[in-house]
């Protein structure tokens, strides 16, 4: 018959065995409860909305500011539910196909997205969400973080609506520069053109003419282009126009400044500039307008 008798040696060493196995099992049962301890430390105190969710979407464990954020005083009271619970289909859809997306790929998602709430109002988060896994690596949900940017986006938006501001105003400037209406004396404005003049310009040209005359309540306007280098028929075309809706107010428009090029482009263009005043510089052109105003030109004695 075996002896099954186990010697002393051996039972010894079964006893260290079995303490050390029991050593093993206490540092992970204290690990586990430290990995829960700062789990829930960081659930109880996180200031961006922390969400665990499982493969149907649904919550499984929130931070308190999440729920508190959903305008719930107790976590627990989120579990189970759905952002179809707190938000609009026009968030809660995109949420929830992001986070079907995540468990199907594997992969993370970074975005910042509008949130629109059940009860209106409207806010923006910068979300991550990234698969949640179980001990053998399978996907079983998904853990997302969202951060609260909607002052930061209320400062970019106000931010771009100033810098529209500022551009649309440098613009004006721009444009009041390139067409500028001079008063020279009372009833007497001078509009200097210099560049090339496009439709668009010869447009700006003609409200900025009205503008001034009706500002100044001019009685003449001498159009100075000694700077424009070329006149086509489109040019000829709108000054004329420009010219007639001077008239229109009353005004009587002189043309200075014509350079022998623009001269003979009106010619070879065949334009028909009889109709309009015109003369050989502005020094002349201020001239004839006072004159017609019924002023009288003396040189002084010296």
């Amino acid at each position: 018959m075996k002896d099954t008798r186990k010697t002393k040696s051996q039972l010894i060493e079964e006893l260290t065995g079995a303490r050390s196995r029991v050593a093993e099992l206490e540092a992970l049962t204290e690990r586990a409860l430290l990995d829960q301890r700062l789990l829930r430390v960081f659930l109880e105190n996180a200031s961006d909305k922390v969400y665990f969710k499982d493969a149907e979407s649904r919550f499984i464990k929130v931070g308190r500011s999440t729920a508190v954020m959903f305008g719930q005083s107790d976590p627990a009271a989120v579990v189970g539910k759905t952002d179809f619970d707190f938000f609009t289909e026009e968030h809660a859809r995109p949420a929830f196909e992001d986070e079907q997306e995540v468990m199907r790929t594997g992969q993370p998602i970074f975005k910042e997205e509008k949130e629109t709430w059940i009860d209106g109002q409207e806010t923006w988060a910068s979300t991550v969400k990234v698969p949640l896994r179980d001990e053998e690596g399978k996907i079983v949900g998904t853990f997302g973080v969202s951060r609260n940017i909607t002052e930061q986006k209320r400062v970019e938006a106000e931010s771009a609506q100033l810098q529209v501001e500022v551009l649309n105003a440098q613009q004006r400037a721009i444009q009041d520069l390139s067409t500028p209406v001079i008063p020279v004396l009372e009833g007497v404005i001078v509009m200097p053109l210099i560049g090339s003049i496009d439709t668009l310009r010869a447009r700006d040209i003609m409200r900025r003419l009205l503008q001034g005359i009706r500002e100044q309540r001019a009685k003449v306007v001498i159009l100075d282009i000694t700077g424009v280098p070329i006149v086509d028929s489109g040019v000829a075309t709108n000054m004329n126009k420009a010219i007639q809706a001077a008239r229109l107010k009353g005004a009587r428009t002189i043309v200075v400044g014509i350079s022998d090029a623009v001269a003979e482009t009106i010619v070879d263009l065949g334009l028909d500039w009889s109709g309009i005043e015109t003369l050989s510089d502005l020094q002349t052109g201020l001239r004839v307008a006072l004159q017609g105003m019924g002023f009288r030109l003396v040189r002084s004695s010296e």
